[in-house]
């Protein structure tokens, strides 16, 4: 896997080329950026390359007595080095060279090479890809159903530790939890419990150093799985702690990164993968209950398991309805903004977006952040994977320092304005529905429309958002939602039918006494009037209402 090449990547030239990970560092190719077979397996896969660049450049924190690690001043040379070649990775890459070998006898990357059932069962390929178990083999025939190659093989193993989702898993001999020849639900995989959050740089090592935190490069505890004793078929060690990385427990970022879920054994034949097992491997204790340690997700505030004092946090996926709407709150909160006490809990931001904002003013760096979202929602019981949910938003660094709490309070405020405008599309339309003759119910299509369709240029515009002149882009915004939504209210009018233009009596009154006609001209303008208590930051100089 160092040399071989199983990685995909798109190269500066727009060009796609599979490389191994010396490649990824050697300076000899300007890489764009992951291009593999899903956005999930991207993240998975170049998560396994942060951990290597964290780790290699650890002992780069190790200063002499009386010096001090200055984290800006680290990130500062690193970026001035990012055309030539990573001498610490080759050496760090070097040294753990035999764990990154898929064929191993012994260390096979990611697996254990002895896995197997009581009937060694093996199970089809298909099996380590479960976002597209039924579909994404419908467009093979041949050897490429029934098999995969080694570099593709690589990238879904890295992919199931990640993402493979809970369930009855296969029993595995020398795994103490198995009951019946079973392996009982330990849950998804780690990646599969967060909100993926990427800082997307120019380039591939810029993205890795954008997405490097001081925690990540100084942690003396952590370890990904190819410096830690090499997995059993058992759960990690248990009973009997042996030191740093060996502990139940996830103990860094890295180890976090690279955590094995599963335990995974790849059956080959004249150089392909025929056939998997997975079976259950190491269990995130509390269900992730203040698993604080990964950089690159957002966390929410569990109030129904802070108890005691005891405050909880777990990671938070990202929604798979109005997802851009309802993240941009944990994206860019802090627990002192405006809003938030004992009781309301703030979410905990992503610590690489913080990272780069702390040292904004000290290193040069892009003043909009380019932010990549990955997340997966499961089905019932998180045995299926349901949806990949992907999307991308600009955020200033302005917005992210820690002194611009007001500044953040307008956005969300702007955010949360635009999805009550929606709501009330949404109210509008089955208004029109009431005054034709049915009954009144409200619909969500006009409301998930609108927000899909306006959502790009809500992100244009957060990425223009300049603090000194805030009042009038808020202004301006406004004025934008409320022309979509009226533009899309007169579309459902002229669809509406001759029964909503003409109306009907319908009861009124605080009992039910009274009477009013509504019709699809009332029905607007009640929307009106609600646009107009919505959007009350739409400067009363610009009332263009139609």
């Amino acid at each position: 896997m160092l040399t071989e090449p199983w990685i995909n990547c798109e190269l500066a030239d727009g060009s796609e080329k599979l490389l191994g990970i010396r490649d990824i560092f050697d300076g000899q190719h300007e890489v764009r950026s992951i291009r593999g077979d899903s956005p999930t397996q991207n993240y998975a896969v170049l998560r396994v390359l942060l951990a290597i660049f964290w780790r290699a450049h650890h002992p780069e924190t190790l200063v002499r007595p009386g010096q001090t690690f200055t984290y800006a001043g680290w990130f500062e040379a690193r970026l001035k080095e990012l055309g030539g070649p990573d001498q610490l990775v080759s050496e760090y890459l070097d040294e753990y060279q035999d764990r990154f070998d898929l064929l191993h006898p012994e260390k096979p990357f990611m697996q254990v090479a002895d896995l197997r059932t009581s009937k060694d069962s093996r199970f089809p390929v298909q099996r380590i890809i479960p976002e597209a178990e039924d579909e994404y083999f419908t467009m093979r025939a041949g050897e490429a159903r029934e098999s995969l190659d080694l570099a593709e093989a690589a990238r879904w193993l890295i992919y199931a530790q990640a993402y493979d989702y809970s369930g009855i898993k296969s029993g595995a001999v020398g795994d103490a939890r198995v009951k019946g020849g079973r392996g009982y639900p330990i849950g998804t995989g780690w990646t599969g419990r967060t909100g993926g959050t990427l800082v997307v740089g120019k380039n591939l090592r810029e993205t890795l150093l954008l997405n490097t935190t001081q925690k990540a490069l100084t942690d003396t505890n952590d370890r990904p799985v190819w410096e830690r004793n090499q997995d059993t078929a058992a759960e990690r060690h248990v009973d009997k702690p042996e030191g740093a990385g060996e502990t139940a427990g996830p103990q860094g970022p890295s180890d976090l990164a690279t955590w094995q879920g599963r335990r995974v054994r790849l059956f080959v034949e004249d150089g392909r993968v025929t056939a998997v097992l997975v079976s259950n491997g190491d269990r995130i204790p509390d269900a992730g209950a203040n698993v604080l340690d990964d950089p690159m997700t957002p966390y929410r505030f569990s109030k129904n398991q802070s108890k005691g004092g005891k405050v909880v946090h777990y990671a938070q996926p990202f929604d798979p309805n109005r997802t851009m709407w309802r993240s941009l709150e944990p994206l860019i909160s802090l627990d002192r903004d405006p809003g938030f006490d004992g009781k309301n809990v703030a979410p905990i931001r992503p610590r690489n977006l913080s990272q780069l904002a702390e040292i904004a003013e000290d290193v040069e760096m892009p003043p909009v952040l380019d932010i990549q979202m990955v997340s997966v929602s499961y089905g019932p019981q998180d045995s299926s994977v349901a949806t990949v949910i992907t999307g991308r938003i600009d955020l200033p660094v302005a917005l992210l320092e820690p002194e611009a709490a007001d500044l953040r309070a307008e956005v969300i405020d702007a955010a949360a304005s635009t999805r009550d405008a929606a709501i009330a599309l949404g109210q509008f339309a089955g208004h029109l529905l009431e005054a034709a003759g049915g009954m009144y119910e409200f619909q969500p299509d006009p409301t998930d429309g609108i927000l899909a369709d306006i959502e790009p240029r809500f992100v244009t515009w957060l990425g223009k958002l300049d603090p000194d002149d805030t009042d009038r882009q808020i202004s301006d915004w406004q004025v934008e939602v409320r022309e979509q939504i009226l533009e899309r209210a007169a579309e459902l009018m002229r669809g509406a039918g001759p029964k909503a233009l003409v109306g009907r009596e319908i009861s009124s009154g605080p009992d039910g006494a009274g009477t009013r006609i509504l019709s699809a001209g009332s029905a607007y303008r009640m929307l009106q009037g609600r646009l107009r208590k919505i959007l009350h930051r739409i400067d009363d100089t610009d009332d263009t209402e139609d």
